[in-house]
């Protein structure tokens, strides 16, 4: 029997039987991959803490008939601060739903795995506005898929500005004041939004969430996103309206 080691991140887990487990984990290797984890749900299990949702650890895998098996894993940081707090627990299960939706399995995904443990560093340790976050992290992973919007100029005639500026959404990327159309699909935006939209783009991972933004450009970028989603994935993420009901959206 050969064994495999992958670090990687719970995304999704199913109950299965009296006390075992499915769980979905992102690697950098082979994207999601599915593994049983045996008696998991078991409070003395050595596999509990690594198969909890948000977890990131290395796994010690061997391959069954459909899916990996876990022999032992390592916990390298459990995100507990997520689980124990409702709103960051609501804005991560959108953050893992869309990747749950979007990464395929058998795909190499390093670098969406660095996106979603910056992410999950960012709301689990630090105080930086929940809303940004997401937007940052939506608008990131979409340019990883192969979505990724015209930000540094203007779609038609390459002027780069920030001022008079429109996101455009039949061309998936800013247009300036002179070559709007009126009856496109478009929005206005504040220059600060404009420069997080090529900021969010292009900086390197490292830095990607180093940057604050009013409340009117972070909406501004909420509305962008969840319409550019939409189009581009053909659905429409609903997880952050239990917030609404909570006042806490």
């Amino acid at each position: 029997m050969s064994y495999v080691n992958y670090k990687g991140v719970v995304i999704k887990e199913v109950n299965t039987g009296e006390a075992d487990k499915i769980i979905t984990v992102l690697t950098a290797e082979e994207g999601k991959i599915s593994i049983a984890a045996k008696n998991a749900r078991r409070a003395k299990s050595s596999l509990s803490a690594g198969s909890q949702l948000f977890a990131y650890s290395e796994y010690m895998l061997f391959k069954g008939k459909e899916l990996y098996n876990m022999s032992s894993c390592q916990v390298i940081e459990p995100n507990y601060e997520i689980r124990n707090d409702i709103e960051k627990l609501t804005y991560c299960s959108h953050i893992l739903e869309l990747i749950s939706d979007n990464v395929q399995e058998g795909e190499p995904s390093e670098e969406v795995l660095r996106l979603l443990l910056n992410t999950l560093y960012v709301i689990s340790k630090t105080n930086r506005p929940l809303k940004l976050v997401t937007r940052v992290f939506e608008l990131r992973l979409m340019s990883l898929l192969g979505y990724e919007p015209h930000v540094i100029s203007c779609v038609y005639c390459k002027k780069a500005q920030d001022e008079n500026m429109y996101f455009d959404f039949d061309s998936s990327g800013l247009v300036c004041k002179d070559c709007s159309n009126p009856k496109s699909r478009s929005i206005s935006l504040l220059p600060g939004t404009v420069k997080a939209l090529k900021y969010i783009i292009f900086s390197s991972p490292q830095k990607l969430f180093n940057f604050s933004l009013s409340q009117e450009s972070i909406k501004e970028l909420g509305e962008i996103s969840k319409r550019y989603i939409k189009e581009h994935i053909g659905k429409e993420y609903r997880k952050l309206d239990y917030l609404k009901q909570l006042k806490l959206e």
